[in-house]
């Protein structure tokens, strides 16, 4: 029997099967340190395109390109917002773990171990002698400050929600290197939480008031050299990084830029070795030249045209199903995509073992439901704005072609396409009708930032009580059978009440010089194998 299915991803029993020995966030096993060799060739991607094979070598400055920042960029070791965020963050700071490249909770990180002693309590102990930028070596206080800081309500942190199972006041620093976490309640995800990318051990005293605030200091292989908001930061190799060999860059330069065209005509003219998320219409452009490549990643990544629940015309569920009947899904996914992704059913996380959205029936369009849906709701002759903007593939082409979709139910939808800075700045998480993007994560963890009251970013205002009770006790039953059923109870009830209109996983596509060697093939969850898994183990070919 295939490990796939119809759509070419690995079924449910498959997922269960590969990640039956292995905590991923399904378990309370204690897990050590992982050590790996370094990969000495350029790997085949995941869709079959193989980068040019060449051994690394060292030096060079990395130049990426990425849209969708703006004047409020940031650095921060434990919060991000666009995309420029999520690269300069990964070059800078680390986790204390990893998920590893089919989308598994390594301990590969800070920590050298990290152990569940019972259900409510877990000890994490820090790999010796790793230092900061500043030349401090990392201990407990470090650590303690770092989780403290994530849980600071005032801050507003992405991985906050994750963490709430953590009580500030039970968190014993054992030795210099080694703390204990007594828990609120029991957390069968923590492992999951600590995986996060932006889940980044700062140094005490970090930050303690605003986002950002100060230097940006952290264990990563890159120093921050230089940062202008909205243009551009310089990265400087550290010298004292802890893992043998790497970086190979001497430098890394992430620049914003306004628009795609402006980034892949940088691409084209030599002023850039990588770009994030090539437009689709451009990808034969670069496959055609000799020294360009395209690198491909299936990913969990998903880009929701967002309902508010808790506005007007969507506090009615009857206009919420209606909208996500009027999806041409598949008109969405090979135009809006280009082909270069898959259906999604309105359920994210499609890599977690306990996910169910392909066993619920597909939604298909049904402009006749979707008519008398609303008519019973009295939104007939509905006019509605949607506001998008171009900081992810699929974005603005998803809210256009059901604005396209719309019409033939009597819906006018009006495309607001404004600038990322507009979208992402006071009103963003505001939007009564909008879209956004997601990258993959497992499901309790993404239930986590953007599907609970406290969530740092729940976009649709979703807030259902019998959801966030059975979020609790899925948390806290450690047997992974039992705790599948709570989370498909839990995705029952977004798949019918919830306020994402959730069309297509998309494939993380790429572009880069042949030059830059390394990147290896890759569940995507970030961009260019997770940024070259924070610009340390790419190079350019010798």
């Amino acid at each position: 029997m295939s490990p796939f299915d119809e759509f070419g991803r690995l079924t449910r029993g498959e997922l269960l099967r590969r990640g039956a020995g292995v905590a991923v966030g399904t378990s309370v096993l204690g897990l050590a340190a992982a050590c790996g060799g370094d990969d000495e060739e350029a790997q085949p991607t995941p869709t079959g395109r193989t980068e040019t094979t060449a051994e690394l070598q060292r030096g060079g400055t990395f130049r990426l390109g990425i849209t969708g920042g703006g004047a409020n960029d940031f650095i921060d070791g434990q919060h991000i917002v666009a995309k420029p965020d999520i690269a300069r963050l990964v070059a800078t700071f680390e986790p204390l773990s990893y998920f590893n490249e089919e989308y598994v909770p390594t301990v590969d990180g800070l920590a050298e171990e990290i152990t569940a002693d019972a259900a409510d309590v877990w000890t994490i102990r820090l790999r010796s002698g790793i230092e900061f930028h500043d030349g401090k070596t990392v201990t407990a206080d470090d650590l303690i400050y770092s989780i403290r800081r994530t849980l600071d309500p005032d801050l507003g942190l992405f991985g906050q929600a994750g963490f709430g199972a953590i009580d500030p006041n039970g968190i014993q620093k054992m030795d210099e290197r080694t703390i204990r976490l007594t828990l609120k309640r029991p957390d069968a995800t923590l492992l999951d939480a600590f995986s996060q990318y932006f889940q980044g051990v700062v140094q005490e005293g970090y930050s303690p008031n605003a986002v950002g605030e100060g230097d940006p200091i952290g264990t990563g292989p890159f120093r921050v050299a230089s940062f202008q908001p909205g243009q551009r930061s310089e990265h400087t190799r550290f010298e004292n990084y802890w893992r043998e060999g790497e970086p190979y860059f001497d430098a890394v330069q992430i620049i914003d830029f306004p628009t795609e065209t402006a980034k892949i005509n940088a691409l084209l003219g030599g002023q850039l070795d990588a770009v994030t998320d090539v437009p689709y219409a451009q990808i034969p452009l670069i496959e055609g030249r000799e020294n360009l490549a395209i690198y491909e990643s299936e990913s969990g990544g998903w880009t929701p045209i967002t309902m508010r629940v808790d506005q007007e015309p969507f506090r009615d569920v009857r206009v919420r199903e209606a909208f996500r009947l009027i999806a041409n899904r598949e008109q969405m996914v090979e135009q809006g995509l280009a082909g270069y992704g898959r259906i999604a059913n309105d359920i994210y996380a499609p890599f977690d073992p306990c996910y169910f959205g392909d066993e619920f029936p597909q939604r298909e369009q049904d402009l006749e439901q979707a008519m008398s849906l609303l008519s019973a709701a009295g939104q007939d002759g509905l006019t509605i704005d949607c506001y998008t903007t171009p900081a992810d593939p699929g974005m603005v082409e998803g809210a256009t072609i059901f604005a396209e979709n719309a019409r033939e139910a009597g819906v006018t939808v009006n495309v607001k396409n404004v600038d990322s800075g507009v979208f992402y700045g006071d009103q963003y998480l505001t939007w009564t009708f909008a879209t956004d993007f997601w990258g993959g994560r497992n499901y309790l963890a993404q239930v986590a930032v953007g599907s609970l009251p406290n969530s740092a970013f729940n976009e649709t205002h979703w807030n259902n009580d019998r959801f966030n009770t059975l979020y609790e006790q899925a948390l806290g039953t450690i047997d992974e059978a039992a705790r599948c059923e709570l989370i498909r109870e839990m995705q029952q009830l977004e798949y019918d009440e919830g306020g994402h209109i959730l069309w297509g996983f998309k494939n993380l596509v790429d572009g880069h010089s042949r030059e830059v060697v390394g990147l290896k093939p890759d569940r995507g969850t970030l961009n260019l194998n997770k940024y070259g898994n924070g610009f340390r183990t790419i190079s350019f070919a010798s």
